[in-house]
């Protein structure tokens, strides 16, 4: 068998394969044997018609059976012979039986990249593990007090910063509502009746609130608002809004006391003391699980910076599309229009190709780091991923075993444990050094 191999771009590999007329003929007689065995033919027993009349019968099946079988067995036997790491099989071209009788193909097959493996024994990160005060402490209890805050209506002053408000309000541009200039725009900036907005910088638009400051109950108040060339939705960016606001109440919200009957009834059998104790020990573990996650996102963009290599397009183009998918989903799932996503959709596109490149590099820098180190995945790792699954998306385990084994993906699930495990190792070998403090003065400065 003669192979010529040629090196494509974005990881293909062309096989140019001749198997010999002498091998093609003995693969003939053997599979025109098995079917002069199988065959019917009328006026004969099964087995006994002559096989010259099989081969003259039958002749376009057994060539169609010998090149499959061929074709088969001898791209496995071509990868093989020349070392090649193969991921999927593209196409198979130009497929013949010359008047020779050599058989002669074209195969493309799409390979895993070829690179060097960056040193990563130890992986250099600055990374704040954050400290848990008696602040974070109190957000999070006030945001247990805050379902149980009580509104009191102000009627002796004006609104200020920190009160809630209750308002109708309509935006226009250049004298039509909002709703009509630019249909696309979100509602609560189109306008509403007998809204709750709570007044500081933040609520609406960059100076909404601003300028009801000092409105009185009852009172109509019409101002104008430039909106910046940057705004995200990109309809009203640079536009002017003129909004019409009317004050129906003020009501300033208070907190309850964290007393210990409060703490017991958010939490039963807990005084507020141990409620404290509770929340700061679950903020010290999400502090350290966000400090774990910041070393294996330090070590994929160690590695990242250390390795480029070319990557198979169709692997690429198949991850892009996902995540695609998952922007779309996340954006919509926002309030942000097609039309909107539309008009960023190149910004889209190129967001979504980079992050595809990145994933899918990581990924094979996590599965060549696993083949180096000699991790291995058992039965017990992939029982307790599947358990997880099903858990995770509700579904019963065996119809998720099931749908796993009909559509072959039990192997890329092997793949995802694996390179799990070696990002664990990297993330083990990351050396993490504080960031110095805003403002501090380098030692050897």
């Amino acid at each position: 068998m003669n192979v010529l191999v040629e090196n494509q771009p974005n990881c293909l590999v062309s096989l140019q394969v001749e198997l010999p007329a002498d091998r093609v003929s003995r693969e003939w007689q053997t599979v025109a044997e098995q079917f002069q065995r199988n065959v019917r033919i009328p006026g004969y027993r099964p087995g006994k018609a002559p096989k010259s009349l099989v081969d003259t019968r039958f002749a376009k099946d057994i060539k169609e059976e010998l090149t499959n079988r061929l074709l088969r067995e001898s791209l496995n036997e071509a990868i093989k012979e020349k070392n090649i790491q193969v991921i999927s099989v593209s196409q198979v071209e130009n497929v013949e039986i010359g008047s020779d009788n050599v058989l002669r193909y074209r195969a493309t097959v799409v390979t895993a990249p070829d690179f060097e493996l960056p040193d990563y024994a130890s992986i250099p990160a600055e990374i704040a593990l954050e400290e848990v005060n008696d602040e974070h402490v109190q957000r999070w209890v006030d945001q247990l007090r805050e379902p149980h805050a009580t509104y009191t209506p102000v009627e002796d002053r004006a609104l200020a910063f920190g009160d809630y408000a209750v308002v109708s309000y309509e935006g226009k541009i250049d004298g039509t509502l909002l709703a009509e200039a630019i249909p696309s725009s979100p509602q609560q900036l189109q306008g509403r009746r007998n809204a709750w907005i709570f007044i500081d910088e933040k609520s609406l638009l960059p100076g909404f609130c601003a300028a009801l400051v000092g409105q009185n109950v009852n009172e109509e108040r019409t101002f104008s608002l430039e909106l910046p060339a940057d705004f995200p939705i990109a309809d009203l960016a640079g536009k002017k809004v003129d909004y019409t606001v009317t004050l129906h109440g003020i009501n300033s919200k208070s907190l309850p006391e964290f007393t210990d009957e409060l703490a017991a009834k958010l939490d039963p059998g807990s005084n507020a003391e141990q409620v404290r104790t509770k929340i700061r020990e679950q903020l010290e573990q999400l502090a350290q699980n966000q400090f774990e996650s910041n070393k294996r996102q330090a070590a994929v963009k160690y590695l990242l910076s250390k390795v480029e290599c070319e990557l198979p397009a169709s692997i690429v183009e198949r991850e892009m599309a996902g995540i695609l998918k998952d922007i779309v989903r996340e954006n919509q799932g926002r309030g942000v229009s097609d039309e909107e996503l539309r008009n960023h959709q190149d910004e889209l596109l190129g967001a979504a190709q980079q992050s595809a490149r990145d994933r899918v590099r990581t990924n094979f820098l996590l599965l060549r780091i696993a083949e180096k180190e000699k991790i291995e995945v058992g039965e017990q790792d992939i029982a307790q991923r599947v358990y997880e699954m099903a858990a995770r998306y509700e579904i019963p385990v065996k119809k998720l075993i099931k749908d796993l084994q009909r559509r072959d993906g039990f192997g890329p699930l092997r793949e995802q444990i694996l390179a799990g495990k070696a990002l664990d190792l990297l993330a083990a070998n990351v050396t993490v050094t504080q960031p110095a403090a805003t403002g501090e003065t380098p030692a050897n400065a």
